[in-house]
């Protein structure tokens, strides 16, 4: 996290209090694409239209000062997620898949 931090690829909204509401970073990344990870949002503050902004703008500064492609993973069985990246310009273009040994 330190890390991600320092590299200035970590965001985060913060409430009145100074509590994190939203947050998210951009983890792997190259010249040519990154992944956005860790996207999460306060439970008390879900529903409440944070989610999509907040995504929107991490995923505005990817494009444009880290790479042009732009991945994240997202649970299959996380609709509300899906639909958030959906509205900020995300498509599904594949399904992850891995052995266990």
């Amino acid at each position: 996290v330190a890390e991600l931090v320092g590299a200035g690829r970590s965001f985060a909204r913060l409430d009145d209090t100074g509590r994190v509401v939203f947050k998210a970073e951009i983890g792997a990344a190259t010249p040519l694409a990154c992944q956005i990870q860790g996207v999460w949002v306060a439970p008390e503050y879900r529903g409440m239209g944070l989610a999509a902004p907040g995504m929107a703008a991490v995923l505005r500064y990817a494009l444009t000062d880290v790479a042009p492609v732009v991945s994240l993973y997202v649970n299959d069985f996380n609709t509300p997620a899906r639909r958030t990246y959906h509205r900020v310009g995300f498509q599904e273009v594949g399904a992850f898949m891995s052995v266990l040994f």
